[in-house]
């Protein structure tokens, strides 16, 4: 087997690990942008509430009234802080996917630029070898007489 075989297998083996890493990248990245729209659905919910309330708010509300609403604002707050954090984290594993692909792509190519260099060895010792062979074969003709020309 030819050294450019060879490393076909080894590309193709490459360009497997190449796509599932992609595949990676965009699972998370999809992941990254629904937490993105559940953290700004959590965001506008939160501006809402603070909205509509900010009319009794003026009034003034009773104390437990007012105690709910600032113990709601706060478990919002907690929720939208816990979104932002796993956000981060996502984004960080997108992070590392993507450098994973990158390095994998990369290594790819260079593996095919390999290969690309081999077929050109490869194809320049077949020339040289049906070169010499036609030299061979010309010269018995002219060693032993015979001549093709007509």
């Amino acid at each position: 087997m030819k050294k450019s075989q060879r490393l076909q297998l080894i590309i193709d083996l490459k360009e497997n690990q190449e796509k599932k890493c992609l595949e990676a990248l965009g699972a998370e990245q999809l992941k990254k942008q629904q937490k993105a729209e559940q953290l700004n659905n959590l965001q506008s919910y939160h501006q809402d509430y603070v909205d509509k309330n900010a009319l009794q708010l003026a009034k003034g509300l009773p104390v437990l009234r007012l105690l709910e609403f600032n113990a709601f604002l706060e478990k919002m707050d907690k929720a939208i802080e816990g979104e932002e954090q796993a956000l981060d984290r996502i984004e960080q594993q997108v992070n590392v996917l993507r450098d994973r692909w990158e390095k994998a792509h990369l290594h790819t190519k260079n593996i095919q630029k390999i290969q690309l260099k081999a077929k050109s060895v490869e194809q320049k010792d077949q020339d040289k070898k049906e070169q010499l062979e036609m030299d061979e074969r010309a010269s018995r003709r002219r060693g032993s007489g015979t001549d093709d020309a007509y």
